[in-house]
């Protein structure tokens, strides 16, 4: 099974200095001795009580001052990005926007985190099981309980981590649409029967050529109020949402088969000379369905996430 997170607990010597790169987030916490840590020709020094926090793929040395005994937590990239997006859910429109906005908000490829002896010891248990849990392949029924020592963990930095101060501009009724993910509300609200009938009605059949008039009818509505209480519901009118529907669809044709792009626009219900399907795929995947099938989502990168985050990271630097 996956795991997000690897926790490794190393003693270091002088026989052991050398060069560290990972394409994930690195959280070193050192729990004995001191060591130097060299990036781009600057001596980092760190002992007991401090933490370095590595950005993916950052090249850098250490060496330790006699011995060391640190703690090392590599996180997955794209776990991270994840919970970065659900925190600003309202804000940004997509993982890939969450993924830019990480590059904006941690611009620093390290930093050293200053936490006291006091709270390197009150973690000294969550690290020790987060190594032991991790050192083998991590069962279904251990699986939360690695990820809340994980979530202890954070909890316990991110009062000493530095970030930039961003701006995030409040979406656009069309961004707030525009989801990759499949759709749904935000306000827990209860769904209305009659606008669950009618999304019921277009995922059985997205080939149709649903009508409001007869979309209204199946709910006993009238227009009007069919589009007042959809949107309540699922955030969106009933024909946006079914674009949404045959959108999703074309995306999982072309991932999965070698269907012409004309054949699978005809199948989820468009017609290919209309043009329809490839505004309404640019308009909530961001590529055509060409583009799409030849590179994958806007920003995928052959180099793997971890990598194109530390792109970003390295223009956004650039940009101070």
């Amino acid at each position: 099974m996956f795991s997000a997170v690897v926790g490794i607990e190393r003693t270091l010597t002088r026989a052991t200095a050398q060069l560290i790169s990972h394409d994930c987030v690195l959280l070193i916490v050192v729990r004995d001795g001191s060591m130097i840590m060299s990036f781009e020709g600057t001596a980092i020094p760190v002992g007991v009580g401090q933490a370095l926090l590595i950005a993916p793929c950052t090249q850098l040395t250490y060496e330790p001052e006699g011995q060391a005994t640190v703690v090392v937590l590599c996180v997955d990239t794209d776990y991270l990005i994840e919970h970065l997006f659900w925190q600003h859910l309202d804000l940004i429109p997509d993982r890939d926007a969450a993924r830019e906005l990480a590059a904006k908000l941690y611009p620093d490829p390290v930093q050293v985190l200053r936490l006291g002896e006091r709270e390197i010891e009150r973690l000294g248990p969550v690290l020790d099981e987060l190594v032991a849990l991790t050192a083998t392949s991590p069962s279904a029924a251990g699986y939360f309980h690695v990820h809340r020592l994980l979530f202890a963990a954070l909890e316990a930095i991110t009062p000493h981590v530095h970030h930039a101060t961003v701006e995030i501009p409040s979406p656009t009724s069309r961004e707030r649409a525009a989801r990759v993910a499949a759709p749904r509300w935000q306000s827990f609200r209860p769904v209305r029967q009659e606008a669950a009938r009618v999304a019921a009605l277009m995922h059985d059949d997205i080939t149709q050529s649903w009508r409001l008039d007869r979309l209204a009818e199946h709910a006993c509505l009238s227009t009007s109020q069919l589009t007042r209480i959809f949107k309540e519901s699922f955030g969106v009118t009933p024909l946006v949402y079914l674009s949404m529907l045959r959108v999703q669809e074309m995306a999982r044709l072309i991932r999965e088969t070698d269907l012409l792009i004309t054949v699978i626009t005809e199948r989820v219900g468009w017609c290919y000379h209309s043009g329809c399907a490839t505004r309404a795929f640019r308009r909530y995947m961001g590529v055509t369905p060409i583009r799409y099938r030849h590179y994958g989502p806007p920003t995928a990168s052959r180099d793997g996430p971890g990598i194109a985050v530390a792109r970003a990271a390295r223009a956004a630097r650039s940009e101070r």
